[in-house]
């Protein structure tokens, strides 16, 4: 066994497992040899990792002390604890709930006893100590890591353990962090339905509020004392040192762009798993609603729109509902892409056809909360050019929810327009 010296603090919370408990029988008849390495160097162990039905089971002591805890074994209660500094881990034997500092951990899979050595899942004690886990298929190899350097957008940041204490700092980070298991200590609050929106909020509870995206609220950030900031480039490119100043400070590439963004923040929390699982879903149900979708309706012609306060109205061919139509292999109306413009602006009624497709879905959005920008919006629905619409004679206009469809632009926000959009067009 290889001793090492590593700093750390972190000790995530939250258990990425896959796998259901199994018989002990049916673990010592798994016969995949697995390898254990910590940053870069590989483990010994007197009673042998094994893969289990795609799960990696491990020695607990070997791994937890070779990255520096100190475990005890109690054979009477048959329990296992691990300490790490002010840190400490407690596991009993055919039991799925863990304690971390006194506080209930469920487990997936129970810690079991093999030839008088405890073994648990590979990434219970990963994260419990605060390193990330990454697992290699095709060479049975778990790679332990106690730094991780993140390239991003705006330079590359180096962490020493996994974040515990997030600050999250657009939208779509916030809706992400629901996925991945992640609560941030702190987040920008909502554009509407503040502090956080409705579809995520139950998992935000005691996540304290920093301001606006656009402008959130450096002093409040600080005082979390977090040990990650999540940013993104087009918000906060101007005060990304500032940021950086209060802790390491990643940041992502495209607002819009979600499932980048989901990449990113799997990477930094480690929760690739998660990750991987909720594209997998993702790519399903695009492959099933492509599948489905009518040939008259391949390829159809999507408008995107919102009527704004000033009386103006906007067609979008950038940004979040744009990018996933595009996915799903829909075009632009001929007389937008024409204008080669990202947001097309229509400022008078003589001009609505701008605004035409095969079908357009409206997500304006009710800023101030009053309802005052839908008196704008039926100007616009009661002109007789309106009504002349293809897209409305054919009765293709839909109102759509204008948080999932625009304002959140998070994974959960997807799977949710995904899922207004096998309604719409009559898929399921």
């Amino acid at each position: 066994m290889h001793a090492f010296k590593i700093r750390f603090t972190a000790f995530s919370l939250l258990l990425a497992l896959l796998c259901t408990f199994i018989p002990l029988s049916a673990v010592q008849a798994a016969g995949s040899s697995v390898k254990v390495t910590i940053n870069g160097q590989s483990l010994s162990f007197d009673e042998k990792p094994r893969m289990v039905n795609g799960r990696t089971m491990v020695p607990y002591r070997t791994i937890a002390e070779a990255l520096g805890g100190k475990v005890k074994y109690d054979s009477k209660a048959k329990k296992a604890t691990i300490t790490k500094g002010s840190q400490t881990v407690e596991l009993t034997l055919g039991s799925k709930t863990a304690k971390i500092n006194g506080k209930s951990a469920s487990l997936d899979a129970a810690p079991y006893n093999a030839n008088g050595t405890v073994l648990v899942p590979l990434r219970f004690v990963g994260e419990s100590l605060g390193v990330w886990v990454n697992w290699n298929k095709s060479t049975t190899t778990a790679s332990l890591l106690t730094k991780k350097t993140i390239k991003h957008t705006l330079g590359s940041t180096t962490l020493n353990s996994v974040p515990k204490r997030a600050v999250i700092l657009f939208n779509g980070g916030v809706d992400i962090t629901v996925v991945l298991g992640v609560k941030p200590v702190g987040a920008v609050e909502s554009y509407v339905q503040q502090p956080f929106y409705e579809y995520i909020r139950s998992s935000l509870v005691g996540t304290k509020t920093l301001g606006d995206e656009t402008q959130p609220n450096l002093e409040a950030i600080a005082s979390l004392k977090p040990d990650v900031i999540i940013a993104t480039k087009v918000r906060h490119e101007k005060i990304y040192s500032q940021l950086n100043k209060i802790a390491p400070t990643i940041a992502t590439e495209d607002l819009a762009d979600w499932q980048d963004n989901l990449q990113v923040m799997a990477a930094v929390f480690n929760k690739e798993e998660k990750a991987d699982a909720f594209m997998a879903d993702w790519k399903a149900r695009v492959a099933e609603f492509k599948k489905k979708l009518p040939a008259k309706d391949k390829g159809a012609a999507i408008s995107v729109i919102r009527i704004n306060p000033n009386g103006s109205a906007r067609a979008y061919n950038t940004g979040f509902a744009y990018q996933i139509f595009q996915e799903l292999g829909f075009t632009v109306p001929k007389q937008q892409a024409a204008l080669k413009q990202e947001l097309v602006t229509v400022t008078s009624k003589e001009q609505v056809s701008l605004l035409d497709g095969d079908y357009i879905f409206d997500f304006t959005t009710d800023w101030d909360g009053d309802g005052a920008i839908f008196k704008q919006q039926k100007e616009w629905t009661d002109s007789p050019l309106w009504k002349n619409l293809k897209a409305v004679k054919n009765k293709k206009y839909y109102k759509v929810n204008a948080v999932t469809w625009n304002l959140s632009g998070g994974a959960l926000a997807a799977k949710l327009m995904l899922d207004d959009l096998y309604f719409y067009f009559d898929l399921e």
